[in-house]
C-alpha cells in the first residue's frame, strides 16, 4: 500500500487542480475488488469493506465489521459508490449483525 500512496502524492503535486481525479484512481481500485452485489466501499478502522444499500431506507446502507474487507490498512472515513461519488458517513445505528451507515 505504500507504492499507492507515494504515486498518489507524486500524482497530486505534479498534476495541479487534478487531486480529486488521482483520489478516485486510488479509490477505483477498492471498488475494483468489491463483490458485485455491493453499491461501493466503506472505509472504517483501517479496512475498507463492502456496502449495501437498504432496502426498508432510502438513504441508508449497511455493511459488517465481520465481512472480509476488500483492503487493509486503508486510511480515511469515506464511503466511496460506483458511481465516484465520495462520501463522509455516519454510523446512525449499531444493530446484532450490520452497522447502519448514513452519508453526510
Amino acid at each position: 500500500m505504500e507504492e499507492d500512496e507515494d504515486r498518489y502524492e507524486e500524482g497530486s503535486e505534479n498534476e495541479e487542480g487534478n487531486e480529486e481525479a488521482t483520489g478516485n484512481e486510488d479509490y477505483s481500485s477498492l471498488l475494483n475488488k468489491a463483490p458485485e452485489w455491493s453499491v461501493g466501499v466503506i472505509l472504517y478502522n483501517g479496512n475498507a469493506y463492502p456496502l449495501a444499500k437498504s432496502k426498508f431506507r432510502r438513504s441508508e446502507y449497511y455493511f459488517s465489521p465481520s465481512w472480509r474487507p476488500v483492503a487493509k490498512n486503508v486510511s480515511g472515513d469515506v464511503v466511496v459508490l460506483r458511481d465516484g461519488k465520495v462520501s463522509k458517513y455516519r454510523i446512525s445505528r449499531h444493530g446484532d449483525k450490520y452497522l447502519q451507515v448514513v452519508l453526510v
